[in-house]
């Protein structure tokens, strides 16, 4: 681009001239903008032209916030797109981008709206708006409930009918973004339940009914078509509603007398006076537990007295069994504090109502002393001191292992069939009133569930069949014809004078213009049997699909085509196994689906370990052959045995602290025996071969 001396002359004084606004915040606008300053002559040629369109010189001078964002935008544009950008912005419109259908017309989203002016509506926020308006209950589109703004989020991502077709066909319409929320829900909320079945009608509905003078202030007509109801309580009444289809109990909406809702009464719990009172340090004033006690004085209530356990867990090293003294300092109450054994009355139990008493909270040690421990739980003890087996094997693989996996954690256990299918049979031959607490067992398909993609098909075969059947294209077709053969045919216009004078003289006589005694041209003839011929009923079109073909038989006979649009349409039978869910679900919402329930099972753990049929029942085998046997099961079923009992000691030859835990722990009178359980694999293993095996 050339400039000469005078235009540079100009340009200079331009950047001197300080009071000058426009240009000054030109000028600054683009020392902010990274895209304008690597700018070639020709964009910058454009983008100072497009500058002054949108902000005329002469106007009121433009913020320099307002200019950077234009400019910003502006480059970030496509090419072609621009000169859209540049009329929107013109017309007062900042829009952030030019947004397009997949046809590649303007979508829209200039004007302004009944949306709130710092919304962007994308034709992503349009899908929310289309989700909302499928849904059936009434609420306050402006101020949407949380509830049906997640419900509608829902439907989107899973993409249930009828919002798929509607979004389809609502994408593709020009100009979509630049209607009001209220024309959106009203277009919806007013069409027949069936349109979306038919996309060349849906389309043919939107075009004729879509429309809308001013996009900021909707009409009353179209606010009462779009159900919106600016009441305070349509919100809750929309979240009741919600609730209720969720399964919740609602009152009002739900049935109370439906068995599935369990009554469950509560009574007020009576409040006992604290009998044992801790006062800190490890000492408990026990005084009000023993005033009516043989042993402290007059005996008020005999029948009140027991023997209580006082223990306290604490986090230093004190060993098992040593009494917790209170001191030699009176506790307040006048008598000689009372020395408690926390270990040797572990199992004592008091004599008090079981309704009066509560169950202590099990708390343990930080640090166990070397001894015997019943009842300590599985995280506790592989969480405790000392060393166990399974530490001293992963040592004698690598002592690097051993610090990777033990110490420094960064090697975690994983879960294996295996070790879970051993796990299994440890619960069931030692512990089973904890199968159930630990493990999430594969739940039963119910009889009639669908399993395959072949009992989905014969459902939907069964279902079409008892629709009624619709009329078929060559149904339409020979109906169309069957009209149009009553139709009055066209006079010929002739090939030669003679041809066109008999049509003409079959013409009605108010279409015989030409006067008798003057020459019969076949010009005048022609022009008086178009005449005529434009005076018929047009044929309607036989050709073209099944909707189009019903399109022109309404055309003839609309009470058919309305009683065609009220049949039902047949389920698809072809696509994927979710296609063919989703199909039935459609005529059966309450019916049960096989992968829907074991997807459901495997995702809600609850922290538990998944358990299918087949493992459970190859555990119970093993359950019943190991109580049917003669040794193991006469020691899992011991009256004196013990589970899951903890040692913990120091290895005499080492010094290390070390822990163990056997499975099984029977007393014979003050001799403990102690036992494993082992769960193996083996395939090809004779029997004579097995114990050498098991022991290698």
């Amino acid at each position: 681009y050339h400039v000469d001396a005078s235009q540079k002359k100009e340009i200079l004084r331009l950047e001197m001239d300080t009071d000058n606004s426009y240009v000054q915040n030109l000028l600054l606008a683009a020392e902010n903008v990274e895209a304008f300053k690597k700018a070639i002559e020709h964009d910058i040629h454009k983008i100072v032209n497009a500058v002054k369109k949108v902000f005329p010189v002469d106007g009121k001078t433009p913020e320099l916030a307002t200019v950077i964002q234009f400019l910003k935008t502006w480059f970030e544009t496509e090419h072609i797109d621009r000169g859209l950008l540049v009329k929107e912005w013109a017309k007062g419109n900042r829009v952030s981008a030019i947004q397009r259908t997949e046809s590649g017309a303007n979508a829209g989203g200039g004007n302004k709206t009944d949306r709130n002016p710092d919304y962007e509506h994308t034709l992503d926020t349009l899908d929310v708006e289309i989700a909302m308006a499928t849904l059936p209950m009434d609420f306050n589109i402006y101020e949407l409930p949380g509830s049906v703004y997640r419900r509608a989020k829902e439907i989107v991502k899973k993409k249930e009918s009828p919002f798929k077709e509607w979004s389809a066909a609502l994408r593709a319409t020009p100009g979509i973004l630049d209607y009001s929320r209220a024309a959106i829900f009203a277009l919806i909320r007013s069409a027949h339940p069936e349109f979306y079945h038919y996309p060349g009608r849906l389309q043919g509905y939107i075009n004729a009914n879509l429309t809308e003078t001013d996009h900021e202030n909707p009409t009353e007509e179209a606010l009462t078509a779009a159900r919106h109801t600016p009441e305070k309580d349509a919100v809750e009444e929309a979240n009741r509603q919600l609730a209720a289809a969720r399964g919740e109990y609602v009152e009002g909406i739900s049935d109370p007398n439906d068995p599935k809702w369990v009554k469950t009464g509560t009574s007020q719990p009576t409040t006992e006076p604290e009998l044992v009172k801790n006062v800190g340090n490890g000492i408990f004033d026990v005084s009000a537990l023993m005033q009516n006690s043989s042993t402290h004085g007059t005996e008020t209530n005999p029948e009140t007295t027991s023997n209580v356990q006082v223990q306290k867990a604490d986090s230093d090293e004190k060993q098992a069994g040593d009494a917790v003294q209170a001191g030699e300092d009176d506790l307040g109450t006048g008598k000689e504090a009372v020395t408690v054994e926390n270990q040797n009355q572990a199992e004592a139990q008091q004599n008090v109502p079981e309704s009066q008493q509560e169950e202590p909270e099990a708390a343990w040690p930080e640090y166990f002393e070397p001894g015997r421990y019943e009842g300590v739980p599985n995280e506790v003890y592989h969480a405790a001191n000392g060393i166990s087996s399974t530490q001293v094997k992963d040592a004698r693989v690598s002592l690097m292992y051993f610090n990777a996996r033990h110490v420094e954690k960064t090697i975690v256990k994983e879960r294996s069939p295996v070790l879970d299918m051993g796990n299994l049979v440890h619960a069931l031959a030692l512990q089973p009133e904890n199968l159930e607490a630990e493990f999430s067992v594969e739940p039963e398909i119910p009889e009639g569930a669908f399993t395959t993609t072949a009992t989905l098909r014969e459902f939907i075969d069964a279902h079409n069949a008892s629709l009624p059947a619709l009329l078929s294209a060559d149904d339409i077709k020979a109906l169309l014809e069957e009209y149009n053969a009553t139709l009055p045919s066209q006079m010929p216009l002739g090939a030669s004078v003679d041809e066109t004078y008999a049509s003409y003289e079959q013409l009605p006589e108010e279409f015989q213009r030409i006067e008798n005694g003057t020459k019969h041209t076949a010009t005048a003839m022609k022009a008086c049997i178009k005449e005529y011929n434009v005076t018929l009923p047009a044929p309607v079109k036989t050709s073209g699909s099944r909707d189009a073909l019903l399109e022109q038989l309404a055309i003839i006979n609309p009470d058919l085509v309305a009683q065609e649009a009220q049949k039902s349409s047949p389920l698809k039978v072809s696509g994927t196994k979710a296609d063919l869910i989703q199909a039935v679900k459609s005529v059966n919402p309450a019916v049960v689906f096989a992968d829907e329930l074991l997807d459901a099972w495997r995702e809600n753990t609850e922290g538990k370990v998944l358990v299918t049929r087949q493992q459970l029942s190859t555990a119970l085998n093993i359950q019943k052959a190991l109580l049917e046997h003669p040794t193991a099961g006469k020691l899992l079923t011991h009256p004196s045995r013990a589970v899951e009992v903890s040692y913990f000691g120091i290895d005499e030859e080492t010094g290390l602290e070390v822990r163990v835990r056997p499975d099984l722990e029977l007393d014979m009178g003050g001799l403990r025996i102690g036992a494993d359980l082992k769960t193996i694999s083996m395939w090809n293993i004779k029997q004579e071969g097995l114990r050498a095996k098991l022991h290698r």
